[in-house]
């Protein structure tokens, strides 16, 4: 079990000399900030696929997904944010990419194919579309935001459940995603859709909704349970979209982490010993200042890495090629990987 544990901790460290340069510091931020934004980038708008409608019908790496959202949240005042109570533009593509056969965390991780796998994601928001592609495949997956969110999370995972695990033993994810128009928190248990294993008539423990406002709460091992005591990938989709959440957001990844490390002995003995976890962020390149905060913030705490365009799918490349129009301009589109510093 050691040499097993030590070949993945060199897979990984593989992994991430194919990523290529590191940002390594804050003037490797500036500099990854001004790339970015010295582009072209498209102009649209906030990137909300469509903050009108109640459902969406959207077709995501060849899965047919009824989604609900809540236009009527989105516009309310609600106090701590309600921009995750619709789905955006960047959630179905960055679900294409990660969800696929060639997705680089499957081909040198073997992290996405494996029922060992233990996946949280942040700020999901109320669609839960990563989540219904990936966990299917996984051995737990958890989704998190703030606990306004989990009555439609819950009725997503719920109706679109039985659909996706059938799915998924029928076909290989590929393609894109086309739209077919149509205070303080508490760590809740609240699991969606059922109490059965993959392709049975819900999910049970292994797609769930757990309730974490990056300002109030602190990640747990709990989160983990009943699979594992700490996660092997932390994904988070467009939620960093001000700098007051810059700090918080970063510290929650920082916890999360660390669960690997310190995990408790009698419940995983073996986590000491995994790799260290994978953080992956995809953002949708609006506000200048608010990306090089967070990447500024992100490289103090953890080694980072842009995913190069050649491991992207074209609607996600951030320079050059990208683009929904085919046009050879950026997708306006970007995502890194990170993992813990040593010491942190």
């Amino acid at each position: 079990m050691e040499r097993q544990q030590e070949g993945r901790c060199e897979k990984l460290e593989s992994f991430l000399r194919l990523l290529g340069n590191e940002i390594k510091d804050s003037d490797d931020a500036d500099e990854e900030t001004y790339d970015l934004y010295a582009q072209d980038l498209p102009s649209s708008d906030l990137g909300i696929i469509d903050p009108k409608t109640t459902e969406l019908q959207l077709t995501v790496a060849g899965r047919e997904l009824t989604i609900h959202q809540s236009p009527g949240i989105l516009s309310s005042a609600r106090a701590g944010g309600t921009t995750g109570a619709v789905t955006w533009r960047i959630t179905p593509l960055f679900a294409t990419w990660i969800s696929s056969a060639s997705n680089p965390l499957t081909n040198h991780l073997n992290l996405l194919n494996n029922p060992s796998s233990t996946i949280i994601e942040l700020g999901a928001g109320t669609s839960a579309i990563v989540g219904l592609l990936l966990a299917p495949r996984v051995g737990r997956y958890v989704l998190t935001d703030q606990g306004y969110v989990a009555k439609l999370v819950e009725r997503n995972i719920t109706e679109n459940w039985a659909s996706v695990s059938q799915q998924q033993q029928q076909q290989t994810s590929s393609g894109g995603s086309k739209s077919r128009k149509g205070g303080p928190s508490k760590q809740k248990d609240k699991s969606g859709g059922g109490g059965a294993e993959a392709g049975g008539p819900g999910p049970g423990e292994r797609l769930v909704f757990r309730a974490l406002d990056w300002e109030t709460d602190t990640p747990t091992s709990s989160l983990a349970h009943p699979v594992s005591s700490s996660f092997d990938l932390v994904l988070a989709c467009d939620c960093i979209y001000n700098e007051a959440l810059v700090d918080p957001f970063v510290s929650t990844c920082v916890d999360i982490c660390k669960l690997r490390r310190h995990s408790d002995t009698t419940v995983a003995a073996g986590d000491k010993k995994r790799p260290a976890a994978v953080v992956v962020v995809a953002q949708v390149l609006r506000d200048s200042d608010v990306f090089n905060a967070w990447i500024k913030r992100f490289v103090q705490d953890f080694r980072c890495w842009r995913v190069p365009d050649e491991m992207m799918i074209d609607e996600l490349k951030s320079e050059g090629q990208g683009g929904s129009g085919g046009g050879g301009g950026t997708s306006g589109f970007v995502v890194h990987v990170g993992v813990l510093r040593e010491g942190r």
